[in-house]
């Protein structure tokens, strides 16, 4: 039975959880227990999702899996997305010291300060596909909110704007229900409470509008409302984006479809 390991940033919490909702009966969903899945497991509880939790450790052994097919999934901390190198230890030591045990390893980050560019060269010698996000032109994504809008090139047209010099600070779902912690951990703000000391950063930055980017997912229900208090709060207009799940949902039935072919040999 095939074993798919999932290695993500919490920022892909509402993906990971649409794609379980549209998994069958026939895979096993396993989390690696760690400080990082509060809000995963709230969400795949609220869609009544089964999933086990256990560490790499206890992980069962494959022949002891009922179901056809399994994914274990290993979410890692926001605090890894400030310190590009520091995310690149983390991910490459997450994958050497468990990735003999799977079939097949999906990373969801992109790349992330240009950290990530060589991951799947660089464990090759794995001998299982090893993949990092993609478009549908094969570009690795540069970051979440890349991969939130489908392929580089509508992220690229995004962030240009209709007018030049105003920048554009994106929210996808996962980003609004965290803004606070990720304004910290991009070093925009010591305290992102501090609103008028947080407008003149965004000036000074050049922010002049806040990008509503919507993915089309609902696990965090307060998504509309949050980024409404945001512009409000610092003086941005309001843009709205058509986002999607189209990238991760793409690689990951890739990589699925791959390794039970060839588990099937």
């Amino acid at each position: 039975m095939p074993l798919l390991y999932l290695v993500s940033c919490r920022i892909f919490e509402d993906e990971l959880v649409h794609i379980f909702e549209e998994e069958d009966a026939n895979t096993s969903l396993i989390l690696i227990e760690n400080e990082n899945i509060e809000g995963l497991e709230k969400k795949l509880k609220e869609t009544a999702i089964e999933y086990q939790k256990t560490s790499l450790q206890d992980l069962p052994s494959k022949a002891s899996f009922e179901n056809e097919y399994a994914v274990i999934v290993n979410i890692l901390e926001f605090a890894l997305d400030a310190d590009p190198q520091l995310l690149k230890e983390k991910v490459y030591r997450t994958i050497e010291e468990n990735g003999e045990l799977f079939d097949g390893i999906l990373v969801f980050y992109g790349l992330c300060g240009n950290v990530l560019g060589s991951l799947e060269k660089d464990f090759s010698y794995l001998g299982v596909p090893v993949r990092i996000l993609r478009d549908i032109h094969g570009n690795i994504v540069d970051d979440c909110i890349c991969a939130a809008f489908g392929n580089r090139e509508a992220y690229v047209e995004a962030m240009k704007g209709e007018n030049k010099g105003e920048g554009t600070y994106f929210l996808t779902p996962m980003q609004a229900a965290n803004w606070r912690e990720m304004l910290v951990l991009a070093k925009l703000a010591p305290d992102p409470d501090n609103t008028e000391m947080m407008k003149m950063v965004f000036d000074y930055s050049g922010y002049k509008n806040v990008g509503k980017v919507d993915t089309g997912l609902y696990y965090e229900k307060e998504f509309h409302e949050i980024v409404d208090e945001f512009a409000t709060l610092f003086d941005l207009e309001k843009k709205l984006f058509t986002g999607c799940t189209k990238i991760v949902d793409e690689n990951y039935h890739s990589i699925k479809k791959d390794i039970i072919q060839k588990n099937k040999r």
